[in-house]
C-alpha cells in the first residue's frame, strides 16, 4: 500500500508539473503572438501614416513648382498681349489668333484648380507663348518697326524671361517623375491606392481570396493534367497537352466607388530649351596644370592657387671668408 501511494503521489506531482510547464509555455507563447500582433499593427500604422505624409510633402513639392511655372508665363503672357497693339499701331500685325489664343489659355490656367489640369495647360500656353515670339520675330521685318527701341526691349526682356521659364519647367518635371515614381513603388503603391482604411483592409482581403481561388484552380488543372498523362502513358496513348496558366495573379481592377488617395501625374512634356539664365553659371576655375581630358575640368571646386609657384629660397647673411693670395715670382 506505501508502494502504491507513493506512485500515486510521484505521478500525481509530475503531472501538476506538467501542467504548470504547459501553463507556462502557453502564456509565453499567446504573449509573443500578441507582442508580434501589436509589432505588426504599430508598424502598418506607421506605413499608413508616413506614406501619406511623403505624398503629401512631394505632392506640396509639386503644387510649387507648379505655381511658379503658371506665374512666369501669366507674366509673359501680359507682355505678349502688350506686344499686339503696337504690332496693330505700325501695320504688322498679321496673326491676330495667337494673342487670342495666348489669353484663352491664360483664363483656362487661372481658373483650373485642379493639379493635373494645371499641367495640361501650362503646356498649351506655353506653346501659344512660342507662337507670339515667332510673330514678333517676322515682324522684324517691317523696318520702321525693326528701329523701333521698344521693340527691341521686348525681344531682350523676353529672352531673359524665356531662360527663367525653361529653369522652372525643368523643376517641374523633375518633380512630376519623382512623385510618379513614389505611387510606382510598392508597398507604397498599395497604401496609396485606396482612400479610406475601410476599403484598404476590404481590397486586400478580396485579393487574398482570389489568391487562394487562383492557386487552387492551377493545382487542380495540374493533378488532373497529372492522371491524364498517367492513364495516357499506361494505354500507349499521346500524353494530353499541358494547361497553359498564367503564373501570375492578375491585378484587380479597384471598382469606381474606391477612390485612391493620389494619382498618378501625366509627365510635361515642355517645348522651351533656353540656355540657363547668365547670373546662374558656376564660375569655371582655371590653373596653370593642363588635365588630359579639357572635361575633366571642375566648375567651382578648384581651390584658389598662388601664382609664384616656386618661391626664391630664403635669405641667409653673408659671411666672410679669409682671401688665399697667390704670389708668382720669377727666379733672379
Amino acid at each position: 500500500m506505501a508502494t502504491a501511494s507513493s506512485t500515486l503521489t510521484r505521478f500525481t506531482e509530475g503531472s501538476r508539473k506538467a501542467l504548470e510547464w504547459g501553463v507556462e509555455t502557453l502564456k509565453t507563447s499567446a504573449a509573443a503572438v500578441l507582442g508580434l500582433a501589436l509589432g505588426l499593427t504599430a508598424a502598418f500604422l506607421l506605413a499608413w501614416y508616413g506614406s501619406r505624409a511623403g505624398a503629401d510633402a512631394i505632392r506640396h513639392n509639386v503644387w510649387k513648382h507648379v505655381l511658379a511655372v503658371q506665374t512666369r508665363q501669366e507674366s509673359m503672357a501680359d507682355e505678349a498681349l502688350s506686344l499686339e497693339p503696337m504690332l496693330k499701331g505700325f501695320g504688322a500685325l498679321r496673326h491676330r489668333g495667337v494673342f487670342a489664343e495666348v489669353e484663352r489659355q491664360r483664363s483656362l490656367l487661372a481658373g483650373d484648380p485642379t493639379l493635373q489640369g494645371k499641367l495640361e495647360h501650362e503646356q498649351w500656353l506655353e506653346e501659344a507663348l512660342l507662337r507670339s515670339e515667332k510673330v514678333w520675330a517676322q515682324s522684324g521685318r517691317h523696318r520702321a518697326l525693326a528701329h523701333y527701341e521698344p521693340w527691341a526691349d521686348y525681344g531682350r526682356v523676353w529672352e531673359l524671361q524665356t531662360r527663367y521659364l525653361a529653369v522652372e519647367e525643368r523643376g517641374l518635371a523633375e518633380s512630376c517623375r519623382e512623385f510618379d515614381g513614389l505611387l510606382s513603388t510598392w508597398p507604397l503603391s498599395l497604401l496609396l491606392a485606396h482612400r479610406t482604411f475601410g476599403g484598404f483592409t476590404g481590397s486586400l482581403l478580396r485579393d487574398s481570396w482570389d489568391g487562394v481561388l487562383f492557386v487552387v484552380r492551377v493545382g487542380l488543372d495540374w493533378v488532373g493534367y497529372d492522371l491524364r498523362r498517367l492513364a495516357a502513358l499506361a494505354g500507349h496513348e499521346a500524353p494530353p497537352p499541358k494547361p497553359h496558366w498564367a503564373f501570375a495573379h492578375p491585378l484587380r481592377r479597384i471598382p469606381a466607388d474606391e477612390l485612391p488617395y493620389v494619382s498618378l501625374l501625366a509627365r510635361p512634356v515642355f517645348l522651351v530649351d533656353a540656355p540657363l539664365p547668365e547670373g546662374d553659371y558656376p564660375e569655371v576655375q582655371y590653373t596653370r596644370e593642363v588635365p588630359a581630358n579639357y572635361a575633366d575640368v571642375n566648375r567651382g571646386e578648384d581651390q584658389p592657387v598662388l601664382e609664384n609657384r616656386t618661391a626664391p629660397a630664403a635669405y641667409r647673411a653673408p659671411v666672410p671668408k679669409p682671401q688665399m693670395t697667390v704670389v708668382y715670382s720669377a727666379p733672379d
